[in-house]
């Protein structure tokens, strides 16, 4: 693959790594590339994957906003992980490499790997990449044949870029969004949505939905001191005992139910507890980050009583098999006039052989925007080899490059998605809105968590933009059709 060099050469510089992950991403996008999965959301080991229309192989980028050699041990060592992740693939699933730094140190040694191919450069690398990369690795990779590594290495792009010089180019296109203060939520994300591209305002107009749905929390909150540090320290010492939602800082407990009338009152200082008023304590961005917490946890909470585990390391939420029998967990639900099935665990078989698990998962959490409290759901897949306990970080992040198909990242499928979470932990809510806390141990609470409409804007519908699916054709997928199709199109290799 050819290597390229963008931007004035310049002395490196300090860069920050995000931005300038987003811009190679800008720059890529530009270039025909579409972007189908980034790091920072779906936890991938590549910092993006790309696809490209007309070709079938993914590409993975890695975005350096620094100096890098070949003679550097991290270096090679993070290369040899691409290298064996992409031998541990089947010839056609193999993705190609996109490798964006910032500076290239000895720019004729990438040539000849890169470039010229040169098999004695190429042998003499591999022998310090078996040497930097984990033994758990090392098998993959010294086993390859020599075609396969000289492969990786030809499906390997590239760039030395400095993105600073396409700043005022991209400036001039990209027009500013307008001043915060004066708009209304809605009205100052359609504005933004719209500023985006060269297309002339039209008639037409389309709704956007996102994934957010606004929280109403209660006025007030109340605070009461304790002798204990920290939550965990109370939770220990009753571990069977069923609490509201709390939580403990600078020895103060907060909560929205009186600790007075509950369990509570046995560790507080009960003639300590005040009710404060929410809006003012949240000024200050630690208790800001308090209530977010209370929040958190009472979303937990609700996603526990529907029997989700929670996956710390994706900060996901899924629904794990019967241990009792291997069936799929079925759930049934009524996304718009009819009642449908969705498979949240199954097992994915070779010849009447489970290969693995796959389940429907979701990121539930809460956030803060614009100065308002939302929920916000995010769906994803996660895998195990049981239907019980979820597999290492990376043998996820490979099944779902292989698992994924274009028909989940469809507008209508990801929208599909979101009401199914929404509607599967929080069935109070028969239509969006009005959704109140729970009343603890069936007593009433003092103030109420009401969950508000799903957050939509506005925008202007872009030209050569494809016609959404109809949606009775979405909910014949939704009744069970997607899964099993989409078991027909797998073609990978055993895990």
């Amino acid at each position: 693959m050819p290597l390229y060099r963008l931007g004035k050469l310049r002395e490196a510089l300090t860069v920050n790594s995000e931005v300038y992950k987003k811009q190679a991403i800008r720059y890529l996008e530009n270039r025909g590339y579409y972007l189908k999965a980034s790091s920072d959301v779906e936890s991938t080991f590549a910092d993006c994957i790309f696809s490209k229309k007309g070709e079938k192989r993914d590409y993975w980028m890695e975005a350096k906003a620094t100096t890098i050699s070949l003679g550097e041990t991290e270096f090679l060592s993070q290369l040899g992980k691409y290298l064996a992740s992409y031998l541990s693939l089947s010839p056609q699933n193999r993705f190609k490499m996109i490798l964006v730094s910032y500076k290239l140190t000895n720019i004729n040694l990438f040539e000849q790997v890169f470039d010229r191919i040169e098999p004695i450069v190429i042998y003499t690398l591999m022998k310090k990449i078996v040497e930097s990369i984990d033994p758990e690795l090392k098998p993959t990779v010294i086993n390859a044949k020599n075609e396969e590594i000289k492969q990786f290495f030809e499906d390997t792009i590239i760039i030395e870029a400095d993105f600073r010089d396409f700043q005022v180019a991209e400036e001039k296109i990209v027009p500013k969004p307008p001043s915060r203060p004066q708009l209304s939520d809605a009205e100052y994300a359609t504005q933004i949505l719209n500023s985006f591209g060269d297309v002339e305002p039209t008639k037409d107009s389309d709704k956007i939905w996102l994934n957010l749905f606004e929280v109403n929390l209660p006025t007030m909150l109340f605070e009461a001191e304790c002798d204990y540090p920290t939550a965990k320290s109370i939770f220990e010492e009753k571990p069977r005992t069923t609490f509201p939602i709390f939580d403990l800082n600078n020895r103060k407990i907060y909560s929205f139910t009186n600790p007075r009338n509950n369990i509570l009152s046995t560790f507080i200082y009960t003639e300590s507890v005040t009710e404060i008023e929410l809006n003012e304590f949240a000024q200050d961005p630690n208790n800001d980050r308090l209530v977010i917490i209370l929040l958190n946890r009472w979303i937990k909470q609700k996603c526990r009583k529907k029997g989700l585990i929670f996956d710390d390391r994706t900060k996901s939420y899924y629904l794990p098999k019967n241990p009792n029998d291997d069936f799929p967990v079925v759930i049934q639900w009524k996304p718009r006039l009819k009642q449908s099935e969705r498979e949240l665990t199954k097992p994915m078989k070779k010849e009447e052989t489970t290969r693995y698990w796959v389940h429907r998962a979701s990121t539930i959490a809460a956030k803060k925007l614009w100065g308002k409290y939302y929920i916000q759901i995010r769906p994803r897949f996660l895998f195990s080899p049981d239907g019980l306990n979820l597999f290492d970080g990376e043998k996820i992040d490979t099944l779902d490059r292989s698992f994924r198909k274009s028909i989940y990242s469809r507008n209508m499928n990801q929208l599909y998605d979101v009401l199914f979470w929404f509607k599967y932990v929080f069935p109070e809510a028969d239509t969006q809105g009005n959704l109140i806390l729970d009343e603890y141990l069936g007593k009433p609470i003092e103030h109420m968590i009401i969950i508000k409409d799903q957050i939509n804007v506005t925008g202007e519908v872009k030209p050569n933009i494809e016609i959404l699916e109809d949606i009775d054709k979405l909910e014949k997928i939704e009744a069970g059709e997607e899964l099993t199709t989409l078991y027909d199109f797998m073609e990978v290799e055993d895990y």
